[in-house]
């Protein structure tokens, strides 16, 4: 008796072992300055590395599924989704640039995070992805869409869409260089005026800030999201950083796309105006895209309620074209 059931210990245990996902990790290499970038200053020195490392995930087999961060945390932020999707789609998360475990920018050089993504999908084979995006995550997602809207299958935006940044693209280029160097010199005080306030009486304040647009599962996932703020390298209070989305840019291509990829915006009710405006204007410029609510979540709406945001968006990635 003791000899069976030793074996069928084993068993299960080789079954769980079996059934356990594996999840890989590592680096990929992207360019320092990217093609789409308009933001630079530095234009004629080389950076002091031609390359920037961005540390990522992966889990799991099939269609690959792409999840971008919100600001001030990292690709933690997908703890509660991540294996669950890997169960079906090859699933990659990682720290944007300046984040986490990746590779600071180098100040001065221009750089877009949306080209940062399409620079590590041709690193790792990928052709086409679906995608999920949170607030910074979501608006790097609406870049992407914009200028590279042959490489999306489905695009998942919550918490934010489109950024403030001008349309650089249509300024003369002696506008540009001269509205460059204002902003960067704008920063660059900004930067010393913030080295006398001190990082942690930021840091408090974003917290608070955190607080104010989470819903109901606040205390569930506060921990977790203090925890990834303390973890935050702050580069881009540290340093004067170069705009890495292009704004206004996104909603003209968009308006002149004449078919849209698949678009799903997920608004938690609870979440902050200023977000929810943004991912109005992706409505605008794209009012073929779906729209869902999540009435009891705020800002945080993959980490709030995890199960009710991965069944919105299998939903509408299964749905039919």
């Amino acid at each position: 008796m003791k000899k069976f059931i030793c074996m069928l210990i084993a068993a299960v245990l080789v079954l769980s072992a079996c059934n356990k996902l594996e999840v890989k990790t590592g680096y990929v290499k992207v360019p320092t300055v990217t093609k789409n970038a308009l933001s630079g200053v530095c234009n004629i020195l080389e950076p002091t590395s031609p390359i920037v490392r961005l540390y990522y995930e992966e889990a799991g087999q099939g269609e690959p599924l792409i999840l971008l961060h919100e600001q001030t945390l990292d690709c933690r932020m997908w703890d509660d989704v991540f294996l669950k999707l890997a169960k079906n789609f090859r699933v990659i998360r990682y720290d944007l640039r300046g984040y986490g475990k990746s590779g600071s920018p180098e100040s001065g050089y221009g750089y877009l995070h949306a080209d940062d993504l399409k620079n590590m999908m041709d690193s790792m084979g990928i052709k086409k992805a679906h995608f999920a995006g949170l607030a910074l995550g979501g608006m790097v997602l609406a870049d992407f869409v914009a200028l590279y809207p042959e490489k999306v299958m489905t695009a998942t935006m919550t918490s934010g869409a489109l950024s403030d940044f001008p349309d650089r693209s249509q300024m003369p280029a002696e506008i540009l260089k001269l509205y460059n160097n204002s902003v960067y010199a704008m920063k660059t005080k900004k930067v010393e005026e913030f080295k006398k306030s001190g990082l942690n009486e930021y840091k408090q304040e974003w917290k608070l800030a955190m607080r104010s647009v989470t819903g109901k599962n606040y205390r569930g996932i506060s921990d977790r999201l203090n925890s990834m703020v303390d973890d935050w390298n702050a580069w881009q209070l540290l340093n004067p950083e170069i705009d890495p989305l292009i704004g206004y840019q996104a909603d003209r291509l968009l308006r002149n796309q004449k078919r849209h990829p698949r678009i799903l915006l997920i608004i938690g009710l609870r979440d902050a105006i200023a977000s929810k405006k943004s991912m109005q204007r992706m409505v605008a410029v794209c009012p073929d895209a779906t729209i869902r609510l999540m009435s009891e979540s705020g800002h945080f709406t993959c980490m709030e309620s995890p199960d009710e945001f991965m069944e919105k968006m299998l939903t509408f990635i299964r749905s039919p074209k």
